[in-house]
C-alpha cells in the first residue's frame, strides 16, 4: 500500500514533539498550593510580628527569593523599621486567604518608643513566605489621621462568617470592592459602590465616617460613607492607582486591597455638590499608598479599615510589575554648549508657568521624574506652578550635557525650592529630573531667596578636576564617621541646606551631628562651572534611625534626594547649598 505524506504546519509539528505545561499567567503551577489553611496563615502573621517585635527575621520559614517592601521600597528583610521597632501590638486585625495563600493585619507599632500606624500583607508559597509587603505611617507634619493606639479597636464584624445568602463570590467581592475605588476617583456625588446603612470606615486609627464636628476630617463635614462621596468630598483624587485585591475572604466576606490614590492639586478649592466651598489642604502634587480592608455584608460595603501613608507623587508599587526605565542620552558639547542648555533650562521654567509643555523642543525619547518618581510631563508641579523665580542660579556643563536651575517657584501662590536637572539630547530636552521641597516638609527652610555666586578672578579659580576631587573628598569625610572634617575647608564655610543657615562646614564633623546620616550615595556630578567655582551634585541620604531616642527630630528610616552645591575659591570650599526632597527609606534615583 502506498503511503501518503501529511504536511504539518511547524506549529502543529512542535505541539506534537513537545509535552504541553502551562498554567494562568502569574501563576507558579496550575494547581494552587492550599496546604496552609486560615489558621496556619494567622498563625504565619503571629509569628511574623513576634519576629519583628524582636527584630530577629533569621527565625520565619522565608523562601530563598522573598521579597520585602516598606512603602513601596525594596529593602533587605531586616532594614526599615525592622531597625527601629520597639514593640508591636499584642492584637491586631487579623485576616487570611486560604485560596491565594495571603494573609493580612492591621494594628500599630511603637517606633524609637514613637507610635506609628502599621499595615501588613504575607504571601506563603509551600510553607515558606516569599512576600512581605509593609505600610508604615509616621506622625509628621503632614495633614493626615493619626489615631490613638492606646485605644485603637478592630472591628469584630471582619471576623464573623456571613450566612450563606449575604456571601458574593470572590469575582463579584473583588468588583464591589473596586467600585469603591471607583466612587473615590474623581469623586463628584456620583456613586457607584453599593454601601450598608451601617458603613463605618477607619483611617490610621481613626473614624473618618462617624464624630465630632471638630474632629478635623470627613467626618466633621458629613457623617456615614455614602453621604460624603454623595457632597463630592474627595474630588481631589485624580485616580486610583495600582489596584490590587490579593486576599479575599468570601465565607466573611472580606477584600484587602492595595493601592494609590493620586492628589494632583491642579486646583486649589473646589465646591462640594451641596454649593460649599472647599479648599485643599496641600497645593502641590502627593500621592498615598495605602492597604485597605473591606467588609462586605449582602453586597454592600459595611465597613473598612485602611492604613495609609504619603509617599512622593505618582510613587510605584513593585508588587504592581517592573518600573520604567529612562532613556539615556550622551552628552554632546557641539549639539548643545552651554549656552544652548541655559536655554532649554530656561524654556522648562517657562513652560511650567504657562503649561504649554506641548511647545517645547523634546527628544524623540524623554524622561522625567519629580522627587525620584518617574512620571508623564503634564503631570505633576506641570500642574501646580503659578510663578517662577526670575532670577535664579543656573549652571550649565557641555561637558555633562546638563543644566542645573534653581530657585523659588510657587504652587497656587505657595512658595518652594526647586533644582531642575535638565539633560539634552543633542540640542532637545532629553531629560528632567525634578527636586522640589516645601515648607509642609518641615526644618530645614526658609523661603526662597536670590541666590548669588559672581564670577571669581582667575587667580582664585581651581581646575575642574581639582574641584571634583575635593567635592570626593568631602563625601568620603562624611561616609566615614571619624570625626575627621576634610581639609580644604575654608574658615568662614557654612552649610546651608533648604535656604537655611545650618552651621560652618567643619562643625557636623567635629561634633558628631553627621552620626545619625548613614551613608551618602547614588553621587552624580551634575554641572561644574569653573568661573564661578561651583560644582553641583545630586545625591541620595541613607537615615536609618537605629537607636534613636524618642525625643529624636525624626526618629524613624527616611532618606533624602539631594542636590548639593559646593563652591570653591582659592583652593578652599568656601560654601556648601542643598536641596533637599524626603523619600521612603531605601529609595532609589530614577536615571
Amino acid at each position: 500500500m502506498k503511503i501518503g505524506r501529511i504536511l504539518l504546519p511547524l506549529a502543529a509539528l512542535a505541539a506534537v514533539s513537545t509535552p504541553a505545561a502551562a498554567q494562568a499567567p502569574g501563576e507558579i503551577s496550575a494547581a494552587p498550593d492550599r496546604s496552609c489553611d486560615r489558621d496556619c496563615l494567622i498563625g504565619s502573621l503571629h509569628a511574623y510580628m513576634a519576629a519583628l517585635a524582636a527584630r530577629t527575621p533569621s527565625v520565619l520559614p522565608l523562601a530563598h527569593d522573598v521579597m520585602f517592601t516598606e512603602n513601596d521600597v525594596v529593602l533587605p528583610l531586616g532594614k526599615g523599621l525592622w531597625g527601629t521597632v520597639t514593640a508591636v501590638d499584642a492584637h491586631g486585625l487579623e485576616l487570611a486567604d486560604p485560596e491565594t495563600g495571603n494573609a493580612a493585619w492591621f494594628g500599630s507599632v511603637r517606633e524609637n518608643g514613637k507610635p506609628a500606624i502599621f499595615a501588613l500583607r504575607l504571601h506563603l508559597r509551600n510553607g515558606r513566605i516569599d512576600e512581605i509587603e509593609t505600610v508604615v505611617h509616621r506622625k509628621t507634619a503632614l495633614p493626615a489621621p493619626f489615631g490613638d493606639v492606646t485605644k485603637l479597636e478592630h472591628d469584630p464584624a471582619f471576623q464573623e462568617i456571613l450566612p450563606p445568602e449575604q456571601r458574593r463570590s470572590r469575582a463579584r467581592l473583588i468588583a464591589i470592592a473596586d467600585s469603591y475605588f471607583n466612587t473615590v476617583e474623581r469623586n463628584d456625588g456620583q456613586v457607584f459602590a453599593p454601601f450598608d446603612e451601617d458603613c463605618g470606615r477607619l483611617e490610621n486609627g481613626i473614624s473618618t465616617t462617624s464624630g465630632s464636628a471638630s474632629s478635623g476630617n470627613a467626618a466633621a463635614i458629613a457623617q456615614g460613607c455614602e453621604a460624603q462621596f454623595k457632597l463630592g468630598i474627595y474630588l481631589i483624587n485624580k485616580r486610583v492607582r495600582e489596584r490590587r485585591f490579593p486576599l479575599v475572604d468570601v465565607e466573611r466576606g472580606v477584600v484587602v486591597a492595595s493601592g494609590f490614590f493620586d492628589h494632583a492639586n491642579e486646583f486649589d478649592h473646589y465646591k462640594l455638590t451641596d454649593g460649599r466651598e472647599m479648599k485643599t489642604a496641600l497645593k502641590w502634587p502627593n500621592s498615598i499608598t495605602l492597604l485597605e480592608a473591606f467588609r462586605i455584608k449582602d453586597g454592600k460595603i459595611h465597613r473598612i479599615e485602611a492604613v495609609f501613608t504619603y509617599v512622593p507623587y505618582f510613587m510605584h508599587n513593585p508588587w504592581a510589575g517592573p518600573a520604567a526605565t529612562p532613556p539615556s542620552h550622551e552628552p554632546d558639547p557641539a549639539a548643545c554648549n552651554d549656552a544652548c542648555l541655559s536655554g532649554l533650562a530656561g524654556q522648562v521654567m517657562d513652560a511650567y508657568v504657562s503649561r504649554e509643555w506641548q511647545a517645547l523642543p523634546w527628544a524623540k525619547e524623554v524622561g522625567y521624574a519629580e522627587n525620584s518618581v518617574g512620571l508623564q510631563v503634564g503631570e505633576g508641579i506641570w500642574g501646580t506652578v503659578t510663578a517662577r523665580d526670575k532670577q535664579p542660579l543656573v549652571i550649565a556643563d557641555s561637558q555633562t550635557g546638563k543644566a542645573v536651575w534653581i530657585g523659588g517657584i510657587e504652587e497656587h501662590g505657595q512658595p518652594a525650592w526647586a533644582a531642575i536637572t535638565v539633560t539634552a539630547s543633542g540640542d532637545r530636552i532629553g531629560g528632567i529630573d525634578a527636586l522640589i521641597h516645601r515648607s509642609e516638609y518641615g526644618p530645614p527652610w526658609t523661603p526662597p531667596s536670590t541666590l548669588s555666586f559672581p564670577t571669581l578672578a582667575k587667580a582664585s579659580r581651581m581646575p575642574r578636576n581639582a574641584m571634583l576631587t575635593a567635592v570626593e573628598r568631602f563625601y568620603d569625610a562624611v561616609n566615614r564617621h571619624d570625626a575627621a572634617p576634610p581639609a580644604d575647608l575654608a574658615e568662614k564655610c557654612n552649610w546651608v541646606v533648604n535656604g537655611q543657615t545650618l552651621s560652618p562646614c567643619a562643625q557636623p564633623f567635629t561634633t558628631g551631628a553627621l552620626g545619625s546620616l548613614d551613608r551618602v550615595r547614588d553621587r552624580q556630578v551634575l554641572a561644574v562651572d569653573e568661573a564661578r567655582g561651583l560644582v553641583a551634585v545630586s545625591t541620595f541620604e541613607d537615615f536609618a534611625a537605629t537607636g534613636q531616642k524618642p525625643t529624636a527630630a525624626a526618629g524613624y528610616p527616611r532618606t533624602l534626594q539631594v542636590v548639593e552645591l559646593f563652591r570653591f575659591a582659592n583652593g578652599k570650599l568656601q560654601r556648601v547649598e542643598a536641596f533637599t526632597s524626603e523619600l521612603p527609606f531605601g529609595m532609589s534615583p530614577h536615571r
